[in-house]
């Protein structure tokens, strides 16, 4: 039963509570019906835990930004008992958490995310030629685009293909803990029924797959970010300190420097953070948008055109003049989100009070993020760039503003949780969007009797970070002058690397002053 005081929900059954009305599919979908039906804040019984949705950004504002002294704690998952909850999304924020967010916080935020600029804008040159060369593998060229930059901010070494090395390892890692965290696909009852967790711990690893697969996921990922480690280290002893994150960690001098396993797994975990928005965005939300309204994508190159032409490609700096690509970037972000709950959910840590319901010590608090970047937007399901000021999206940090009720949405979480690389994301964003709508005509695929193949806009795929079900989509250029600009840049950015695809020391020199390559 629901217990009195509780916010409103559907109706419990005895034990199970709401677990059989959990969606296995589409979840989003179903969370936005409940949403219209019991109002800005709800609770769900899972088992012995209880799950309150949050569907109004003035809650988001209230419990998420102003009490995030208390709503800033993470879920006690079985799942933290592996890799010595070092996962930052995973951790409570205790002072470990609070020295590896510090990183994040320094190294990341508005003032330095144009250090790794030249990272973006090199990498984005690749991604347009890579479609150039093979347009129908468009979905591998975004991954390795996302991965690219990813493993460059991080570790300094860039990513030519995604299917050798290091990168090939930590793509692994992040699907397998996308598969294991995926609520919709597995529902472990330890983590609804805490009287199991004793059980848990002692049962032989033969008896539970799931105890097999954290196991082995722990132990790639030692072998995995501690190699990482040692490569980072080597390039530091040969004097070859290129601006990465795992370096300015290494060559901290700060008292809170963390200890060097904390180091290893605070930068690969960062790989999968670096990679999930941009990566899904890009993959499929932005381009299903483009085929799905192709009079948007007419209007951004009918303003690419406008304002940066076609003999060079657009940069970060035309930024303030593309109102209407920023538009795109935003609207993107709000129409089809990569993350449902704000990422991973929060949890209250005592007893409080909203409206007179009480929100228990202990449950999970989940940003309903479909249903806060729809419930309040007329015709929502419209892909409209224009609906987003374009004054307000030149405030490059207003999806993350504190006053959640001015958000154009809420993809990037809230409150001392708010993705910290946020900076650097809508750089890469941009810059793919905008080059690629620039540089390609993008059109639906028609079947053998000429139909449009069908898409379908809301199917997504199962768990709280996701990405659209698969479509298909053709990449044309332009026009053979965009061709031309596209191959000349791609000639000349390939002289800046070496044998293996990494980045010369050319390159360095050219792209940084020499007070960041020794920062």
């Amino acid at each position: 039963m629901r217990p009195k005081g509780y916010p409103p929900g559907p109706r419990t059954i005895p034990v199970l509570g709401n677990l059989l009305q959990m969606p296995l599919k589409n979840f989003h979908l179903e969370f936005q019906k409940w949403a219209f039906e019991y109002g800005p804040i709800m609770s769900l019984k899972l088992g012995c835990q209880d799950m309150i949705l949050i569907n109004d950004p003035a809650v988001v504002k209230e419990l998420i930004e102003k009490r995030s002294n208390i709503y800033s704690a993470r879920p006690d998952l079985y799942i933290r008992e592996f890799g010595n909850n070092l996962n930052i999304a995973l951790r409570d924020n205790d002072e470990v958490w609070r020295r590896q967010r510090k990183m994040y916080h320094v190294r990341l935020n508005v003032q330095t995310a144009n250090t790794y600029l030249p990272y973006q804008l090199f990498d984005s040159i690749q991604l347009l030629n890579d479609l150039l060369d093979d347009p129908g593998n468009w979905v591998g060229h975004f991954q390795r685009y996302s991965a690219s930059i990813a493993s460059t901010l991080l570790y300094g070494w860039r990513t030519p293909n995604t299917g050798t090395g290091y990168v090939k390892d930590l793509i692994e890692v992040r699907v397998q803990w996308m598969d294991i965290t995926s609520v919709a696909v597995n529902l472990q009852p330890v983590d609804f029924y805490p009287i199991l967790r004793p059980w848990y711990r002692i049962m032989p690893y033969w008896m539970s797959g799931y105890k097999r697969v954290l196991r082995d996921i722990q132990k790639l990922e030692d072998r995995l970010f501690f190699g990482l480690l040692r490569n980072a280290k080597d390039k530091i002893d040969q004097g070859k300190k290129y601006p990465s994150f795992i370096r300015d960690m290494l060559t901290d001098k700060d008292d809170d420097r963390l200890e060097e396993r904390q180091i290893a797994h605070n930068a690969g975990h960062g790989f999968g953070a670096a990679t999930d928005t941009q990566w899904n965005t890009m993959l499929g939300f932005q381009f299903q948008a483009m085929l799905l309204f192709p009079e948007v994508q007419a209007e951004a190159q009918r303003e690419l055109d406008r304002v940066v032409g076609c003999s060079r490609m657009p940069t970060w700096d035309d930024r303030p003049n593309l109102a209407y690509i920023r538009g795109i970037v935003e609207e993107t972000l709000r129409w089809a989100p990569s993350t449902l709950s704000g990422a991973v959910p929060h949890s209250v840590l005592r007893d409080d009070v909203y409206k007179g319901m009480l929100i228990p010590k202990g449950a999970t608090v989940l940003m309903n993020v479909w249903s806060l970047n729809h419930n309040t937007f007329k015709n929502s399901r419209d892909f409209d760039p224009t609906r987003h000021d374009p004054e307000s999206t030149l405030i490059e940090s207003n999806a993350i503003s504190a006053d959640s009720t001015k958000r154009p949405h809420f993809t990037f979480g809230g409150g001392r949780r708010v993705c910290p690389g946020f900076h650097v994301a809508e750089r890469g964003l941009f810059l793919a969007l905008s080059r690629t709508l620039w540089g390609f005509n993008m059109t639906r695929v028609r079947d053998a009797n000429g139909q449009l193949k069908p898409i379908n806009r809301d199917a997504v795929t199962p768990g709280f970070i996701v990405r659209p079900e698969s479509f298909e989509c053709n990449f044309t250029p332009r026009d053979q002058q965009r061709v031309e600009v596209i191959r000349r840049c791609w000639e000349e950015a390939k002289s800046t690397l070496d044998a293996d695809g990494n980045f010369n020391e050319e390159f360095f020199v050219s792209a940084f002053s020499k007070k960041e390559r020794e920062d």
